[in-house]
């Protein structure tokens, strides 16, 4: 396991950020950039190489997430189809083997504008019929022709599982790999699993075993138990109001305990996993430098370095 750092919430110039990491002894990043800054133009990227290099830190992963692929609005999808194949053009110029993503969120039906989180077949409706739509008519289709493109780039694509997107379990994660082809795999968040009630051990294993794994981000969540017994786990209450939250992120270690993480730290290293754990500190009440600096300092604490 190797310690890794998002920079999506990081707006410092890129040198002041890789200072600040390399201090903290972080390895390598999943890096967050407009591609077109560099895409085509080799001296743009030599001279990044180079200043990465100076640091000690290796680019790990491109990320990509975020934007919707599969909206129901042409526009919005496209921009987003577009930048995420800029970032794979962008990886494969520089060398790195993964993207990040989201598997995106289609209407429920041709005619809507909106995306449409399918979740529960209650009351009944057309739930069925939105959802079968969601993945044959939109999602298969648009992956396959991505995956296609990420092979003629020698890139694999890493969903992010992710809650208000087509693929929020490692089943549905599984569903479209099988679906397209191997360049699809996990982006396994255990943040995002436990809002779920998903257990990251066991997705871990069971991704594991479909060799589907090709990045793990460290993200934590808090649950405040007074809020979500008035409010159950799905509340609109904002982000930047976490005590009147159901949930919360927060700093790695502050939501779910040392044991909790040692599980999942000993599970991928039982699995074979060798690859980043990259720390996310976003849409967090703690501030950003510090959260990370702690968050670093506990997985370092519970990695093996020579499994």
């Amino acid at each position: 396991m190797h310690l890794c750092v998002q920079t999506l919430p990081f707006d410092d110039p890129l040198e002041e950020t890789l200072g600040f990491l390399e201090e903290l002894g972080v390895e390598c990043v999943d890096w967050h950039c407009d591609p077109d800054e560099y895409l085509d133009d080799p001296d743009a990227r030599a001279e990044l190489l180079e200043t990465f290099a100076s640091f000690g830190i290796d680019l790990a992963i491109l990320g990509a997430t975020g934007p919707n692929v599969l909206h129901p609005v042409d526009v919005q999808a496209s921009a987003a189809d577009e930048r995420l194949r800029g970032v794979i053009e962008l990886a494969d110029q520089l060398g790195v083997g993964t993207v990040s993503a989201f598997s995106g969120l289609p209407g429920g039906g041709p005619e809507d504008r909106t995306p449409n989180w399918v979740v529960t077949p209650v009351p009944p409706g057309e739930q069925h019929e939105q959802f079968a739509y969601q993945w044959e008519e939109v999602a298969i289709p648009y992956w396959r022709d991505l995956s296609a493109f990420a092979d003629e780039h020698d890139v694999d694509v890493a969903i992010e599982i992710h809650v208000d997107t087509l693929v929020n379990s490692p089943v549905a994660l599984d569903r479209l790999r099988e679906a397209t082809s191997e360049r699809i795999g996990a982006y396994v968040d255990p943040g995002h699993l436990w809002l779920q009630g998903i257990d990251p051990v066991a997705t871990i294993r069971y991704l594991a075993e479909r060799d589907a794994i090709m990045h793990v981000e460290a993200s934590d969540v808090v649950e405040y138990a007074e809020n979500q017994a008035l409010k159950g786990r799905w509340d609109m209450t904002p982000m930047d109001d976490a005590l009147e939250r159901p949930w919360a992120f927060c700093t790695v270690g502050y939501g779910h305990d040392e044991r909790e993480w040692r599980d999942i730290v000993s599970t991928l290293d039982l699995v074979g996993y060798d690859g980043p754990v990259s720390i996310q500190q976003l849409n967090t009440p703690q501030p950003l430098h510090e959260g990370v600096a702690k968050g670093v300092r506990f997985l370092d604490r519970l990695r093996f370095e020579d499994a």
